[in-house]
C-alpha cells in the first residue's frame, strides 16, 4: 500500500513533537502509590449550587443558579475540608460575575444562597456542610459537616502540621487528586515540580499542576500546601499552593488542630 506523502510528514512530524512516555523509577513511584493509598478518600467533592437574586439598574432580574462542583481537602479527623473560596462563596462568585459587566451598568446581589451543599466522598456517601471561615487573600474557604458523623465513620484527613521545612524549586513532589465525574472521580495522583516560589504579597509556591482543593505532597508523604486560586481585584490569575503552615493559621482561628 502506497502511503500518501502528506500523511508521511504528519507521521514524522508527530513522532518529533510528541513526547515519549516513560515510567518513572520505582524509588520515585513508590511514594505516589503509596500517597495515593493513603489519601485518596480524604479528597472530596464540594457540591452544590447558590441561588442569585440580582437587580441591573434597580430591575429585579431572575434568579440564576450557579452548579458548585470543585475538590477539597479533608484536613481534621471531623471533616474540616479545604477548598477554593472563589469557586463556593456567594458574594466571591458574584464579583467575578460582576466584574465582566460592561461599565455603566449597575449589577447588585441582593441575595446569594446555598441549596444542598454537601462534602462528596469517594465511596458515594454524601455529607451536608456549610461555610464556616473564609479568607479572601488566600482564597480559602473552610467547610464543616452539619450533622454528626455516622456511628463508626472515621474520616481519612491530611495532617497539615507534617509540613516540609521548605519547597525546593525543582524539587520532586505529587498531588493526589480526583478525576472527573465523567471518569467516576476515580482517585489518581500525578508528579509535579516547583518551578517558583514567590515570597509577596504573601508566600506562595507555584507548580506545574492546577488541581485547585487538592494537596501537594514529598517524597516524605508530608504535605507542603493545597492547590487554591490566586484572584486579584476579581480576575483569575493563576493556581498557587497555600503553605500548609499558611492554611494551619486560619485553621486554628476556629479550632486547635
Amino acid at each position: 500500500m502506497k502511503i500518501a506523502p502528506t500523511l508521511v510528514l504528519i507521521l514524522a512530524v508527530s513522532a518529533v513533537v510528541a513526547p515519549v512516555s516513560q515510567a518513572m523509577p520505582d524509588s520515585e513511584a513508590t511514594p505516589g502509590r503509596l500517597l495515593l493509598r493513603r489519601y485518596a478518600d480524604a479528597i472530596v467533592t464540594v457540591k452544590g449550587s447558590v441561588i442569585f437574586r440580582a437587580t441591573m439598574d434597580d430591575r429585579a432580574l431572575p434568579a440564576q443558579e450557579n452548579k458548585i462542583d470543585v475538590s477539597g481537602t479533608v484536613v481534621t479527623p471531623t471533616g474540616l475540608t479545604v477548598t477554593s473560596l472563589s469557586l463556593v462563596d456567594p458574594k466571591t462568585l458574584f464579583d467575578n460575575l460582576r466584574a465582566k459587566i460592561p461599565s455603566g451598568q449597575d449589577l447588585k446581589l441582593i441575595q446569594g444562597d446555598f441549596q444542598n451543599l454537601r462534602l462528596a466522598f469517594g465511596d458515594g456517601t454524601e455529607l451536608p456542610a456549610k461555610i464556616v471561615w473564609r479568607d479572601a487573600d488566600h482564597d480559602v474557604a473552610l467547610l464543616a459537616p452539619t450533622d454528626p458523623l455516622p456511628a463508626g465513620r472515621t474520616l481519612t484527613c491530611v495532617n497539615l502540621n507534617e509540613a516540609p521545612a521548605a519547597a525546593i524549586v525543582l524539587g520532586t513532589y505529587f498531588q493526589v487528586s480526583r478525576a472527573s465525574e465523567a471518569m467516576r472521580r476515580m482517585p489518581v495522583v500525578y508528579p509535579c515540580t516547583v518551578i517558583g516560589i514567590a515570597e509577596r504579597p504573601r508566600r506562595m509556591i507555584i507548580v506545574n499542576t492546577d488541581a485547585v482543593g487538592c494537596p501537594i505532597f514529598d517524597l516524605q508523604g508530608r504535605a507542603l500546601g493545597i492547590c487554591l486560586r490566586l484572584v486579584v481585584k476579581n480576575e483569575f490569575s493563576g493556581v498557587v499552593v497555600v503553605p500548609s503552615s499558611d492554611l494551619v493559621d486560619i485553621e486554628n482561628q476556629i479550632t486547635p488542630l
